[in-house]
């Protein structure tokens, strides 16, 4: 080790310690700005807000992960483990021919639960500033 490092850091420190005092000494006692009251409790209600934001956001996202989970649960529990013909409760429809437009119904699905989401989102940013 350097033999003057030690001694560059303690004349580092003084310094800092120097400079702090000055600071700490410079300032007037008990002398706040006429509105710190305000500003603080403005801080605390926008840190309030945010809290309750993302709670909200916690929550709607929870649900829609569970409502998709128990749909998925029983789309299995239908389609694999009960063995259910489907043709014996809906005679009409060829499976055989409808298997090609299952994707196309998917996507359908899809898209509409995308544009009522965004519908939902607009709404209520549309609401909250006031419009």
């Amino acid at each position: 080790m350097h033999p003057h490092g030690k001694e560059n850091n303690m004349e580092i420190n003084k310094n800092a310690n120097t400079a702090l005092r000055q600071a700490l000494e410079g300032r007037r006692e008990g002398s706040l700005s006429s509105n710190f009251t305000f500003r603080m409790m403005e801080q605390v209600r926008i840190e309030a807000q945010r809290q309750h934001k993302r709670k909200v956001v916690l929550g709607s996202i929870s649900l829609i992960t569970a409502s998709l989970l128990l749909i998925a649960l029983a789309v299995y529990a239908l389609v694999f483990r009960l063995n259910i013909n489907w043709g014996d409760f809906m005679p009409q429809v060829r499976f055989s021919e409808s298997s090609s437009m299952i994707g196309f119904y998917g996507y359908i699905a899809v898209l509409v639960l995308a544009l009522l989401g965004l519908d939902h989102l607009l709404r209520a940013t549309k609401r909250k500033k006031g419009f």
